[in-house]
C-alpha cells in the first residue's frame, strides 16, 4: 500500500511539473504587445550596392486613369544618387515576438496604378488599410502561406479594405488588372524595423539591451544579417553592402 501510494504521489508531482513547465514555455513564447518592447538602443547606417545594376527600363503605364503618367519606374531596383538601395527592409531578428494590435493603422495605396509605398512593414495583428485613389478598376492580390490566396476587388476611387496577418512573411502583390503593378507586404514580429528610402538609410530605436542579427531583405537581391549587440544608448552604426547579382 505503502509503495502504491509512493509512486502515485511522483506520478503526481512528475505531472505537475509537467504542466508548469509547459505553461512557462507558452507564457514565454507568447506574442508581447509590441508598443511594449522598448529599450535605449539605437542602431542605423545605410544600405549600400558596390556596383549599380544596368538602368532598368521604365513601365508602360496605360491604360490607366486620367492625369496619370504614360510611365512609370521599375521599382524593383532603385539606387540613390550616393550609391545606396531604397526599398529595402532593416529589422531586428531575435528579440520579444510582438503582437501589434495596438499599432496605429498602416496603409498601402494605389495612386496613377502605382502602389505607394512600394514596399511596406506591418506587425503581425497590426491593420493594414488598402486603399485606392484612382477612378479605376484594381484587385489587390497576394497569395499567403498562411491565409491562402487573397485577392481584394476595387471598383471605385476611394474604396479600401482592413486586412491583418497571422504569421511572419514576405507578401507580393499584384493588380491582375495593370500588370506592371507590384508591391510588398513584408510581415514581420518584430516592430524594430525600417525601410530606407531616398538617401539609402535607416534608423531602428528602441530596442531591449542584448545580442541579436541585423537582417536586411531586398526584392532583387535577397536577404543578408550582421550581429548586433546593445548594450545600452550609445548608437550602434553598420552599413550593409550588397553586390550585384552576376547575372
Amino acid at each position: 500500500m505503502l509503495k502504491t501510494t509512493l509512486r502515485t504521489s511522483l506520478l503526481l508531482m512528475a505531472l505537475m511539473a509537467i504542466s508548469c513547465d509547459s505553461k512557462s514555455s507558452t507564457s514565454s513564447s507568447a506574442p508581447v504587445p509590441a508598443k511594449s518592447i522598448t529599450g535605449p538602443g539605437v542602431v542605423k547606417g545605410k544600405v549600400i550596392i558596390t556596383a549599380p545594376p544596368p538602368p532598368l527600363p521604365a513601365l508602360k503605364n496605360e491604360p490607366c486613369c486620367d492625369g496619370a503618367p504614360a510611365t512609370v519606374p521599375d521599382e524593383s531596383v532603385i539606387v540613390n544618387s550616393n550609391g545606396t538601395l531604397a526599398n529595402a527592409l532593416v529589422y531586428i531578428q531575435g528579440g520579444p515576438k510582438a503582437d501589434g494590435a495596438d499599432l496605429p493603422t498602416a496603409q498601402l495605396d494605389q495612386v496613377f496604378c502605382r502602389y505607394t509605398p512600394h514596399v511596406i512593414g506591418v506587425v503581425v495583428g497590426q491593420k493594414l488599410n488598402i486603399k485606392s485613389s484612382d477612378a479605376t478598376v484594381h484587385n489587390v492580390h497576394y497569395k499567403s502561406t498562411f491565409q491562402g490566396d487573397i485577392n481584394h476587388w476595387m471598383k471605385e476611387k476611394g474604396q479600401s479594405v482592413d486586412v491583418t496577418f497571422k504569421m511572419p512573411e514576405v507578401l507580393k502583390t499584384v493588380c491582375d488588372v495593370h500588370s506592371w503593378m507590384s508591391a510588398y507586404i513584408c510581415v514581420l514580429d518584430t516592430p524594430l524595423f525600417s525601410i530606407t528610402g531616398d538617401t539609402g538609410t535607416f534608423e531602428i530605436s528602441n530596442i531591449p539591451a542584448g545580442d541579436y542579427k541585423l537582417v536586411v531583405w531586398h526584392e532583387r537581391f535577397g536577404k543578408m544579417e550582421k550581429p548586433l549587440s546593445i548594450k545600452d544608448a550609445s548608437p550602434v552604426e553598420i552599413d550593409l553592402t550588397f553586390a550585384p547579382p552576376t547575372k
